[in-house]
């Protein structure tokens, strides 16, 4: 495993971190039995889905991926107490709360059957959940994955490695590989100060923007209880989009007003620094599984007119980006890429992630992933809507995921009741929310 992926894995160990990949298909044709056949046929032809985690004797280097059989426990068939989009809503949430254990298995598939009452289907639905460990894949590869699992065109032959090694050569090859590690160490971790040097000259320059500020800390912040609520607000992406407006920009844009609404009802005040934190992919082609970075945007809760608002999220986010590409950036990354494993599992046991700060990177989490065409096939039902659940930490109890396919947008809120009691209250905002957002951008055409 890479530095960062197993810094990510040890993390999950102390804040559960899976994702949840949504897929409702209409119009299944084929038995539940041939549908399970066929997808364990399929995920036996797809690397990331035949690896899972072997960790080092006494953790004297970072885990790594050894070869893992694809086997009928990994496909799930899930009944109902009845066939309702509520029931399996209600579902869905039992499924946040439950975590893969990467080292037996780094994912599930979920399926439920005949569902009625689903989003934009007409009839029963075939919904698919693709429950992923975040240290096999982020956001924008879980849902590559996904799209080779549920696609109508046969997968590329891809040669898999099903070699595995004894423990003795695994702590033969960190022996020899730890010189250059400290070696490298000293280089990067050198050059790495040097860069943040410069980071800092061009921040004082106007090179840069500078850092985002912390956010005051609101409902959304306290911490979650054990039990996870979810909606979905499945919507056509022309609602969320316009000239210079990304759907994301939307997306966020929308998400602003349902949360000054809520706050303001919840706290009876909306700080003006109300912010979301942001997950940005990384530059570059990706050298781990988890190829982003968070940062923190401003949600600008203050400026009355909507589309004025989208302008001002797009310019925050613009220099979140253009920050996270300064070369610092890559020399940090290549600086931690030199830390022995022991090292940062050592950091990462020792952290306190039931801390509570003064301040926040921001008062919600929104992950925005594009996941393509809407030409996805599983049992014969065709694609109607995708959705995906980003995690909840101590400091943070209302996430945000935004997740197209084809002409369609999701926006999905997970919380928990410690936060908001009432989310069909919150579901209805962000329904209301996306009508006003789709209404601006209308009248300024």
């Amino acid at each position: 495993m890479t530095p960062t992926d197993a810094q990510t894995f040890w993390i999950s160990e102390k804040i559960p971190n899976d994702q949840l990949l949504l897929y409702c298909f209409e119009g299944q044709s084929e038995s539940l039995e041939d549908v399970r056949r066929a997808v364990l046929d399929r995920a036996s032809s797809i690397p990331d889905l035949c690896v899972r985690i072997r960790e080092v004797p006494w953790h004297l280097d970072y885990p790594l991926w050894e070869p893992m059989p694809v086997d009928q426990s990994l496909v799930v068939t899930h009944r109902l107490p009845d066939s309702s989009w509520e029931q399996c809503i209600n579902a869905i949430e039992v499924l946040l709360e439950n975590h893969v254990n990467p080292r037996a298995t780094p994912w599930l598939l979920h399926l439920f059957e005949g569902v009625r009452g689903a989003p934009r289907c007409d009839g029963p639905a075939l919904i698919a959940v693709l429950q992923v460990a975040h240290s096999l894949a982020d956001g924008k590869r879980a849902s590559a994955v996904a799209r080779t699992l549920f696609s109508a065109d046969e997968p590329k032959s891809t040669e898999i490695d099903r070699r595995s090694i004894s423990s003795v050569e695994i702590l033969a090859r960190a022996a020899l590989r730890l010189p250059s590690q400290i070696y490298r160490l000293f280089r990067d971790g050198r050059a790495g100060h040097q860069a943040q040097l410069q980071l800092q000259a061009d921040t004082e320059s106007g090179v840069v923007a500078p850092q985002a500020p912390n956010r005051p800390k609101v409902t959304s912040n306290i911490a979650p209880d054990a039990h996870r609520l979810v909606r979905m607000v499945v919507r056509d992406a022309a609602d969320l989009r316009a000239d210079g407006v990304s759907v994301t920009v939307g997306a966020m844009t929308a998400i602003s007003v349902a949360m000054t609404k809520y706050l303001l009802a919840a706290d009876g005040v909306v700080p003006p620094e109300l912010g979301a934190e942001v997950t940005i992919a990384k530059d570059g082609k990706p050298k781990s599984r988890n190829h982003f970075r968070n940062a923190g945007v401003g949600l600008f809760p203050e400026v009355t007119d909507l589309r004025e608002r989208a302008d001002r999220i797009t310019e925050s986010l613009a220099e979140r980006r253009v920050r996270a590409a300064h070369p610092s950036s890559a020399a940090s990354d290549r600086a931690l890429e030199a830390v022995p494993g022991p090292l940062i599992r050592w950091g990462v046991q020792q952290y306190d992630f039931t801390a509570i700060p003064e301040t926040v990177t921001g008062n919600t989490v929104v992950s925005s992933v594009a996941r393509g065409a809407a030409d996805l096939v599983f049992g014969g039902a065709a694609v109607r809507f995708t959705a995906g659940f980003p995690s909840l930490s101590p400091v943070m109890s209302l996430t945000h995921g935004v997740h197209g396919i084809g002409d369609t947008v999701t926006i999905s809120i997970t919380t928990s009741p410690s936060a908001i009691a009432d989310i069909d209250h919150y579901e209805q905002l962000m329904h209301d929310a996306i009508d006003e957002v789709r209404d601006t951008f209308a009248r300024r055409v």
